[in-house]
């Protein structure tokens, strides 16, 4: 009675024990000790084993037909292929999500079972007719599978495409097939990031990571990994069973896949357009002589005005100033600094920059015979400015000859005199605008060339007054010396 009670209490703190066993992931212990045969236990008259302990955890006999169980067992140089200790693990886990001491014996002779078809070919009697084994069994059978399945890692695509979207260049999606879990690694360009949703992905680009012109590739390597639960055999010395215990070890495969994609960012350049126009009918105006200059004050570039806009492309980006140094004809000095700034944006900068036609004031010069006032045709007469530029020539006529002249000095002279006239010497200087009168008045006299007969009259009473000048100057002497 007593006996029969000390090994009933025995198995009941052995199924305590192994209800607290123990489900490491971490690389499992080089060895283990104290190792603990147990009481003998067997369900639906099913073969008798070992309900074997150790530490806090409990043992599943790997060999059969061996009575030793070693107190000290290390891990076995010969290990189990890859799927079969998944296979195992697949029980073990099983026990472990609902440890009792029946499970236990469903657990021990399912890796009995499992070991004789895929590995040793050597099985105790009776394991199948066990209720429960069955379970356990295709557990194991399904990780075996699983396990000697070629892991491998698929992309969605093979190229990244990338869409400038606000501040940043955005991938298309890729999806990861085939793997429990990936990291990804960018390389190529600085501060690309990634965001993922699930087993998507999709890579971002800071636009200011790619120069203008530039081209970038974008290199994505994307290690994808699968883990699986292996269990590990434990030699316990000769002649004695080699064990595994409930405890197991995550075993991680990783494989790679590549993928890049390019970035080509658009250099941006300055456009420039200066326009001259008129301020009036704001058309081009051509004859201007213009100057761009820089922020440090370079000359950049110097043109004539046309009657197209002038273009310029490829400046660097900054402040410039343009100025008119000659002015169309006709038209006003601009003295207006046109100050502007250019951006690489790929956009024209318009700059324009406006004349006005000088003032004009009208000048009547008049022609005429020094004694009757009249309109005295046929004389050459030019007008000269202050720089002694001639302004204007003509041949005088009947009537009056106009001028619309700028506001300034000027000079009139005669360089042949009308038929039957003296040549006049006489230089007619005149202001116009000063004093803000509407019209300006020039007037220069010719007299008549005297005849041959007139010429001897005078010549004659020429003779005669000065005769008579020196008679009566003689008198006089003699008058005065009495």
């Amino acid at each position: 009675m007593f006996n029969k009670l000390k090994c009933l209490l025995l198995v009941f703190v052995i199924g305590i024990v192994s209800i607290v066993g123990t489900k490491s992931v971490n690389a499992l212990p080089e060895s283990i000790s104290g190792v603990n045969a147990g009481s003998l236990i067997s369900y639906d008259g099913g073969p008798r084993l070992y309900h074997k302990t150790y530490g806090n955890g409990v043992v599943f006999c790997t060999t059969f037909y061996v009575q030793g169980v070693g107190s000290s067992c290390k891990l076995s140089a010969d290990q189990w292929s890859y799927p079969v200790a998944a296979g195992i693990a697949a029980i073990i886990e099983k026990y472990n999500a609902a440890p009792s001491v029946r499970n236990y014996y469903n657990a021990e002779l399912a890796i009995n079972r499992f070991l004789y078809d895929y590995e040793t070919k050597a099985s105790v009697n009776n394991v199948r007719s066990v209720t429960g084994v069955q379970e356990f069994y295709d557990a194991a059978v399904a990780a075996y599978n699983e396990a000697k399945k070629d892991f491998d890692i698929s992309l969605s695509t093979d190229k990244l495409t990338f869409t400038l979207n606000g501040d940043n260049y955005v991938s298309n999606k890729v999806t990861v097939s085939g793997s429990d879990k990936y990291s990804i690694n960018i390389s190529g360009v600085e501060g690309a990031t990634y965001e993922e949703s699930g087993n998507d992905f999709y890579i971002k680009v800071p636009s200011t990571s790619v120069k203008d012109g530039e081209t970038v590739t974008v290199n994505v390597k994307v290690s994808a990994s699968k883990s699986v639960s292996i269990a590990k055999k434990y030699d316990c010395g000769t002649g004695n069973q080699n064990i595994t215990i409930n405890d197991i070890e995550k075993s991680t495969k990783t494989k790679d896949a590549d993928i890049s994609g390019q970035i080509t960012k658009e250099k941006k350049i300055t456009k420039l357009r200066i326009s001259k126009q008129d301020l009036a009918n704001k058309k081009e105006l051509p004859g201007a002589t213009l100057i761009l200059k820089n922020a440090k004050g370079e000359e950049v570039d110097k043109w004539v005005s046309g009657d197209k806009p002038h273009y310029v492309e490829n400046l660097e980006p900054g402040k410039y100033t343009l100025t008119e140094i000659i002015a169309p004809e006709g038209y006003k000095l601009s003295e207006e600094t046109v100050e502007f700034e250019l951006k690489a944006d790929n956009k024209v900068t318009e700059v324009v920059m406006y004349n006005v036609l000088k003032d004009k004031y009208k000048v009547k010069i008049s022609k005429q015979d020094i004694t009757t006032k009249a309109e005295l045709p046929g004389a050459t007469l030019i007008v000269k400015n202050s720089k002694g530029e001639e302004i204007d020539r003509w041949v005088s006529g009947t009537e009056p000859h106009y001028l619309e002249l700028e506001k300034g000095e000027y000079t009139l002279v005669e360089i042949q005199a009308p038929s039957g006239y003296d040549l006049s010497y006489e230089v007619i200087k005149f202001s116009v605008g000063d004093s803000g009168e509407v019209e300006t008045t020039v007037v220069m006299y010719n007299s008549k060339t005297p005849d041959t007969a007139d010429r001897n009259i005078v010549f004659f009473v020429s003779i005669m007054v000065l005769g008579a000048i020196g008679a009566g100057l003689s008198i006089y002497k003699l008058k005065h010396q009495k």
